[in-house]
C-alpha cells in the first residue's frame, strides 16, 4: 500500500477515534438540544431548517439512547463519509496520494471542520450531500455517464432535506455546463432535467409543510430575518473577523488565494482537472459571502459549504508548488493545529482567556445540575390543574427538553416564531402551576411575560468551570397560569 495512502487512513481514523471519545463527554450545545427536541416530534419539515438531522437524530437515539454520544454519533459517521468523499475527489482528479493526504490533513485541522465534527446540526448531512454530489458531476463530465444526473439530483433533494444553503450548487452547476463547450452536450439532453424533477420530488415534503403552515420557513429565510439596514460597516467587519477566526487567519487567507488561483487556472488556462472544484465552490462562495457582508443575521459557518472542495485544490497546488507556497502551508496548518488543540483543552480546562458570556463552552455545560433542580421544584407543585415547564427561548427551553429526557411538559411561550410554535402542543394549560427557568442570558422574571396568581423565588445556581462561575440560573415555581401579558 502506499505510504500517503497508509497516512490517510491513520489520519481518518485517528481523528475518527479522537471524535467518537469526546461526543458523549460533554452536555449538546444549544442548537444540537434544538434539534433533538425537533427528533421528538417528528415531521415533513421544521421551520428553522429541513427535517434530515431531526431524522437522523431520531433513528440513532432510537438504537442507542437520549445521550450527547447518540444524538451525535451520525454526524460523526457523515464525517467519515465525508473524509472518504474528499480523499476520492482528490484520487479521480489529480491520481496523486499525496494530494489526497494533504486536502484531508487541512481539512480536518480546519477549525471550523474540526469543531463541526463533534456535533450534530445540518451542516454535516449538507456538506456530506454537497460533496457527493460534487463527486458525481466529476464522473459524469469527465467519464461522460449522463445517467448519473439522476443520482446526482436525487443528492441534491436529499441535500435541501439537510440545508436550504445547498441551492446554489443549481445555478452553479448549469453555469459550469454553460460556460464549458465540450459540457454543453448535457443542456441539451434530458437527463439533467428529469434529475432535477427527481430532486424536486425527494424535496417535496419541505413544500407541502410549508403550503400547510403559510410557508413560514421562506418567510423566514428570505424576508422576516433580513429587514434591518444592510452592509453595515460593523456587521461586515465581525463577518471578516469570523471568517478568519472560524477557519484560523492563514488557512483563510490560503483559501481565498486558492479561489483566486483557481479562476485564473479555470477561466484562462481552461485546466480540467480544477473546473467542477472552482464552479463548485467559487460561486456558492461569492453569494455566501455577499449575503455575510449583506445581512445582520449571517454568521461566520455560513461559507462553510464552499471551502471545502477549494481546500482539495490547496493540495494540488501543495504538491506541484514552490517553496514559498508549501512554507505558507506548513504555517497554516500548524496554527490551525495549535487552534483546534487549544480549543479541545480549554473544553475541558479552561485556559482561554475569554469572559463567560462569550464562551460558546459554556451552553454544553451544567444543564444536568439545571435538570436535578427543575424535576424537584416540578415535584413541589401541587398542579391541582395541571403542571409544566417554561422558559422564555428555545435555548432555555430545548436545553431542559434535552436534559429532563423529555419527562416533564415544556413550552415556549414567547414573542418570536420558533419551533415550539408549531408543535403540537404550543399552548400551556390555564389555571396550571409551572416552573420557570432563566439564565443570565435571558434573565427577565417570569412577570415580565406572563400572568399567574403568585410566584416564589428566584432559587439560584451557579455552574463553576476552572473554579470561576461561568453561568447563573433562576429557578421560580409560578402558581395559577393565565395566559400571555
Amino acid at each position: 500500500m502506499d505510504i500517503w495512502k497508509k497516512r490517510s487512513l491513520l489520519l481518518v481514523g485517528g481523528f475518527t477515534l479522537f471524535r467518537l471519545f469526546l461526543i458523549g463527554r460533554t452536555g449538546l450545545g444549544d442548537s444540537e438540544s434544538y434539534y433533538w427536541t425537533w427528533s421528538r416530534y417528528l415531521d415533513f419539515s421544521y421551520y428553522d431548517h429541513p427535517p434530515v438531522t431531526a431524522y437522523l437524530i431520531r433513528l440513532f437515539t432510537a438504537i442507542g439512547s437520549d445521550t450527547s454520544f447518540w444524538t451525535r454519533l451520525p454526524g460523526a459517521i457523515l464525517f467519515v463519509g465525508i473524509c472518504w468523499l474528499i480523499y476520492r475527489i482528490a484520487i479521480t482528479l489529480f491520481g496523486d496520494e499525496k494530494v489526497a493526504f494533504w486536502a484531508l490533513l487541512i481539512f480536518n485541522l480546519c477549525p471550523i471542520f474540526s469543531v463541526a465534527a463533534m456535533q450534530m446540526v445540518p451542516d454535516v448531512p449538507a456538506a456530506f450531500f454537497w460533496l457527493l454530489f460534487t463527486y458525481l458531476v466529476i464522473i459524469i463530465v469527465r467519464e461522460d455517464k449522463p445517467l448519473l444526473w439522476y443520482p446526482a439530483g436525487a443528492v441534491v433533494g436529499l441535500g435541501l432535506l439537510s440545508k436550504y444553503m445547498l441551492l446554489p450548487l443549481i445555478p452553479s452547476t448549469l453555469l459550469m455546463l454553460a460556460w464549458h463547450g465540450e459540457y454543453r452536450k448535457h443542456l441539451k439532453q434530458p437527463h439533467i432535467y428529469l434529475g432535477g424533477v427527481l430532486g424536486l420530488v425527494i424535496f417535496s415534503p419541505v413544500l407541502i409543510w410549508n403550503y400547510i403552515n403559510n410557508w413560514p420557513s421562506f418567510g423566514f429565510h428570505l424576508m422576516s430575518r433580513h429587514q434591518e439596514e444592510h452592509f453595515q460597516l460593523k456587521q461586515m467587519g465581525e463577518f471578516l473577523g469570523g471568517q478568519a477566526l472560524y477557519q484560523s487567519p492563514l488557512i483563510w487567507i490560503g483559501i481565498l488565494y486558492v479561489v483566486y488561483r483557481m479562476a485564473s487556472d479555470v477561466l484562462k488556462e481552461r485546466k480540467k482537472e480544477l473546473d467542477t472544484l472552482f464552479w463548485l465552490s467559487t460561486p456558492p462562495l461569492l453569494f455566501y459571502y455577499f449575503i455575510g457582508l449583506w445581512s445582520r443575521e449571517s454568521e461566520p459557518h455560513w461559507t462553510a459549504f464552499g471551502l471545502i472542495t477549494p481546500i482539495i485544490a490547496w493540495a494540488a497546488y501543495y504538491v506541484k508548488g514552490s517553496r514559498k507556497l508549501k512554507k505558507f502551508t506548513h504555517y497554516a496548518v500548524g496554527l490551525a493545529a495549535f487552534m483546534v488543540l487549544a480549543f479541545y483543552i480549554h473544553l475541558f480546562y479552561p485556559i482561554l482567556p475569554i469572559k463567560p458570556k462569550y464562551d460558546i463552552v459554556n451552553e454544553v455545560f451544567g444543564w444536568d445540575k439545571v435538570a436535578e433542580v427543575v424535576e424537584r421544584k416540578y415535584g413541589e407543585l401541587p398542579g391541582e390543574k395541571g403542571k409544566f415547564v417554561m422558559a422564555h427561548h428555545w435555548v432555555m427551553c430545548s436545553q431542559m427538553s434535552f436534559s429532563t429526557q423529555n419527562r416533564l411538559p415544556v413550552y415556549c411561550l414567547n414573542d418570536k416564531t420558533d419551533q415550539f410554535d408549531f408543535f403540537p402542543e404550543k399552548n400551556p394549560p390555564l389555571g396550571a402551576d409551572f416552573v420557570y427557568l432563566a439564565d443570565l442570558r435571558f434573565k427577565n422574571p417570569p412577570g415580565d411575560y406572563y400572568k399567574f396568581q403568585k410566584v416564589e423565588g428566584p432559587e439560584e445556581l451557579e455552574i463553576y468551570r476552572g473554579g470561576k462561575v461561568v453561568r447563573r440560573f433562576f429557578f421560580y415555581k409560578v402558581y395559577g397560569f393565565a395566559g400571555e401579558l
